[in-house]
């Protein structure tokens, strides 16, 4: 559409000022909503023409999605505001199937220039999930004080506003939110607790508001090390009914991230250290009796929002020195109390002033002066809630009563499917709230995706929640409620895998504290056996999204939950195979290897059939690599990466086949074949790109450059080797998920203990334990503690380093950490020959040989036998023969595996035994075919070895070829 006039516009007894957005009716101006007033801007603008109604939405509503329905109800509210077609006035014609034409004849005055407006650039989504809620609109009396705290922000850092029910603490704190933009650049995030009922989940929910992933069950570790070096503001709403662990996590948060300044609501003091408490006081009103004339009333704070609210809820009237006594009684009745205000001034547009004064002075039930509660605001709140019920249409009250199930902002369609179960029109519905916005009673906001939210306030919910229960209702409601946001999340996710992660489930968060409340419902209402299948309808569609969106805890506690439930009607089905798959995959996480979980595993893999559910297939199977990685079942590794390969060829997916590359070259590595190992990573990363490759809770990755390190050390490329382990690390590190940071420190140590990097290797463990992740991570503290002892070893602390790798290796093997359990062996090995217990090294060595061949571990063989060639000779020179037997095979096998550092560490070995048995020429020349294959690496700690021993040997092969 072509921009409007600048120039103001006449037709009939209006005069229209497209830039003020003023429109006056014979002098006086007349009422109109937002929307209304853009509508008629734009028809104005093409007097005589056809506006289509594409043209008319897209002027009026802009990004917003919108649904017909409601730019009929605005247009309606249009007419009737203009008085279209009484006394024979026209002004708007409805053209069939076309849009809207502006009829009346239209003058236009000029005007002067209108500065040119500056279009912001649009930001993203990551962005947009910083700014605070929009600014509140027409907010009154409230300016200095909000200037007020955020000088106090600013300079305290710690600020709560606290305060009664209805009070305007929420509006102050957007107020003073988009003050403090630019003093934050824009870095403000705006969290409302409101919508948590479980305590357990503010980090979660205060993560997530910053889009963190977390993949653990308590979040606040993560959320600490990701706010420890940012400079913001967090605002945190509605703190008081989770006050404990918000209390908890805001002084956790002020200590430990210095460059966080945070500002809370709630209704009392959180008591914390750094809090610095700020009470909202009423806005400032005349007593109820007063007889101020209408200029001094004026003066008050709580007259100003009245007259404000009045006149947008359509009673536009000038407070004269005979009203002002009447407006006086009601604000100072209301005690100033902002919310009880806007709701009085509300129904004065539909009842007049003198009507809304006689209905308090009646009470109505309402006791504004005594019988007090422990909570005396809350009571006179809900006070005005009774009466402010009582004045809505029936139809209206069993909106109001059924939305109270409702957990947060929520879509025309939600409120439909519980309302009315769906069967009534779009445009009923929307008719209805915006009657109960219009009544203050609800609220209108713009969600992520641009369309429109409706959000009971929560004293509003609360109060209705009662009143839904005493209707009988209560449970029709929790089903209609349950039942749409299952529907919701089956068509919107599906429980399909995402290999963009955040994609499908990132849509989907607005929904959590709805989906969480339905699955409470579901599994705690008396008739369970009715609502069985609804129960495992919602927890197989939630399940997966929860563990998408790295939320493990609930992912582990819903997939239970449904699978107890399902019965003979339910098992079986698909459902039953998205609850099987994701508590497979969340349970691993949360409790570890145990066999429950391979039996899962293989429920699963009956239920996705090939042909039907090839994604749930690779789910299943990526998952089942995973836990035979983790225990060292490296056959059934090798067999679940090659059937990934099939299927992810079914799929032809990109990144599945990139990632079907990395899982056989995992698998390959641990088997022994560091050739294929290596040609799979190149393959597997090329393909790659720059694409995503979580899944399953897992950085594919992250995890190929671990194992890809060692593959190459193994090949000789010590550098090479080192410097993909940093590179796993910064990769992890930039995907933002402590978890796999975590994962790639402590799995890329073995690489600088190989390299004998010892001062490498205590950065690592050091970066390792000091991450504020790690104390959740307990399973792996033991695999942890058994490489600190390989590294006192490595530095000749032989007798601690032992002791402690002893006591790790019990832990790592109830534990099931398998993965790790030959690398323990070798490193005990070690420490015990060197202090001189040879035969319990014997015995480690030999039960590590049989354990490596009963997994198809081949990888360490070669160390296995030259450590085991090394104990022997320290036993006893005569063991010389068996020596170097097994040295030779050492090097045979490690030729044969292509492990090139491997075969150096056997031959060093050797050739000092034939140097002890006075044959340098062979020695070196041994040891000189090995040593002279390698390019770099030569300041790693076997390859000096080797270097000093040729030096050595050089003179000793001199004299004995003289």
């Amino acid at each position: 559409m072509n921009s409007q006039p600048n120039g103001i516009a006449t037709f009939g007894p209006f005069r229209l000022s497209p830039v003020a957005r003023v429109i006056e009716r014979d002098g006086v101006p007349l009422a109109l909503g937002d929307r209304a007033l853009d509508i008629l801007i734009a028809l104005v603008a093409h007097p005589g023409e056809i506006v289509s109604h594409r043209d008319l939405t897209a002027r009026v509503w802009r990004d917003l999605v919108v649904s017909p329905g409601t730019l009929r109800v605005h247009m309606s509210a249009l007419r009737k505001a203009l008085g279209d077609g009484k006394g024979g006035a026209r002004y708007i014609e409805n053209v069939t199937g076309q849009g809207y034409c502006f009829v009346a004849q239209v003058t236009h005055e000029s005007q002067g220039a209108t500065p040119t407006a500056v279009l912001a650039e649009f930001p993203d989504v990551a962005h947009r999930r910083l700014l605070p809620p929009p600014k509140p609109a027409g907010m009154v009396g409230r300016e200095q004080i909000v200037h007020t705290i955020g000088e106090d922000v600013i300079a305290e850092r710690f600020i709560t506003i606290i305060g009664p029910g209805g009070m305007g603490k929420t509006t102050v704190a957007i107020a003073v939110a988009h003050e403090l933009l630019d003093e934050f650049a824009g870095v403000v995030c705006f969290v409302d607790i409101g919508a948590v009922a479980d305590a357990k989940l503010v980090a979660a929910t205060i993560a997530a508001s910053l889009g963190l992933s977390v993949q653990t069950a308590d979040a606040t570790p993560a959320l600490i090390e990701y706010l420890r070096t940012l400079r913001m503001l967090l605002v945190v709403d509605n703190c008081e009914h989770v006050i404990d662990a918000v209390a908890t996590l805001l002084e956790t948060i002020f200590r430990e991230a210095p460059g966080v300044h945070i500002l809370a609501t709630s209704r009392e003091a959180l008591r914390v250290e750094g809090e610095h408490v700020y009470w909202l006081p009423a806005l400032a009103c005349p007593t109820p009796e007063s007889s101020l004339k209408a200029v001094d009333v004026l003066q008050f704070p709580a007259v100003q929002l009245f007259m404000e609210r009045a006149a947008a809820s359509g009673h536009r009237f000038a407070l004269d020195d005979d009203n002002a006594p009447i407006v006086a009684g009601i604000c100072g009745r209301l005690e100033g109390i902002a919310l009880a205000i806007e709701l009085a001034a509300g129904r004065a547009g539909s009842h007049g002033i003198a009507a809304t004064a006689d209905l308090l002075n009646k009470n109505l039930g309402l006791d504004w002066h005594g019988r007090r509660t422990a909570l005396p605001r809350h009571q006179t709140l809900r006070a005005l809630l009774d009466w402010s019920y009582g004045l809505l249409p029936e139809a209206e009250q069993l909106a109001l009563r059924r939305l109270s199930v409702l957990v947060g902002a929520f879509t025309l369609e939600a409120a439909s499917a519980i309302v009315h179960g769906g069967r009534t029109d779009a445009a009923a519905m929307l008719n209805t709230l915006d009657a109960l916005v219009a009544k203050s009673l609800m609220s209108a906001q713009v969600g992520d995706d641009g369309s429109e939210r409706y959000r009971l306030l929560e004293t509003t919910r609360i109060y209705a929640r009662e009143k839904l229960q005493e209707s009988g209702d209560a449970n029709l409601a929790a089903r209609r409620h349950a039942e749409h946001f299952a529907m919701l999340l089956d068509s919107l996710h599906g429980g399909q895998i995402d290999l963009e992660y955040t994609g499908r489930a990132h849509k989907l968060r607005e929904h959590l504290g709805n989906v969480r409340a339905a699955l409470e419902w579901c599994f705690s209402t008396d008739d369970k056996a009715t609502m069985a299948p609804l129960a495992v309808d919602l927890a197989a569609a939630a399940a997966p999204v929860f563990f998408e969106l790295s939320l493990l805890s609930e992912a582990y506690k819903w997939s239970a939950a449904g699978l107890e439930a399902l019965d003979a009607n339910t098992r079986g089905g698909r459902r039953e195979m998205l609850l099987q798959s994701t508590w497979a995959i969340s349970s691993m996480w949360m409790r570890g290897n145990t066999e429950d979980v391979l039996t899962a595993i293989a429920r699963g893999m009956q239920l996705a059939h090939p042909e039907n559910e090839p994604s749930h297939r690779l789910r299943m199977l990526a998952t089942r690599h995973l836990f035979f990685t983790r225990i060292a079942n490296f056959r059934g590794a090798l067999a679940a990466a090659k059937e990934w390969e099939v299927t992810a060829r079914q799929v032809g997916d990109v990144s599945c086949l990139a990632i079907s590359d990395l899982m056989q070259g995992v698998a390959r590595h641990f088997r022994g074949n560091q050739v294929a190992a290596r040609r799979h990573f190149d393959a597997g990363f090329g393909q790659a790109g720059e694409r995503n490759l979580q899944l399953c809770g897992n950085d594919h990755r992250v995890r190929g450059l671990i194992v890809q390190s060692r593959a190459l050390w193994l090949a000789g490329l010590p550098e090479r080797a080192m410097d993909t382990a940093r590179r796993a690390v910064t990769t992890a590190l930039k995907s933002g998920k402590p978890l796999d940071t975590c994962f790639a420190l402590l799995f890329t140590i073995p690489v600088y203990l190989w390299c004998g990097e010892w001062d490498a290797t205590q950065d690592v463990l050091e970066q390792l334990v000091n991450h504020t992740h790690w104390p959740v991570l307990k399973p792996f503290h033991s695999s942890a503690a058994a490489m600190q002892g390989a590294l006192r070893i490595g530095r000749k602390d032989i007798e601690q380093g032992t002791a402690m790798i002893q006591e790790a290796q019990q832990r790592v093997q109830s534990e099931r950490q398998n993965v790790i359990g030959t690398s323990i062996a070798c490193w005990m090995a070690e420490g015990l020959a060197a202090a001189g217990r040879a035969e319990e090294a014997l015995v480690v060595i030999q039960n590590a040989r049989r354990d490596a061949v009963r997994r198809a571990e081949a990888v360490q063989l070669p160390e296995l036998l030259r450590l085991q060639a090394h104990v022997l000779f320290s036993m006893s020179e005569t063991n010389a023969p068996q020596v170097m037997r097994l040295l030779d095979r050492s090097r045979r096998i490690a030729r044969r595996q292509s492990a090139l550092s491997w075969e150096l560490r056997s031959s060093l070995d050797l050739a000092r035994l034939h140097a002890r048995q006075n044959d340098p020429v062979a020695a070196g020349q041994l040891l000189e075919t090995t040593y002279g294959r390698f390019t770099e690496g030569f300041a790693t700690h076997d390859l000096q070895a080797a270097a000093q021993l040729l030096r050595e040997l050089d003179p000793l092969a001199s004299r004995a070829a003289g």
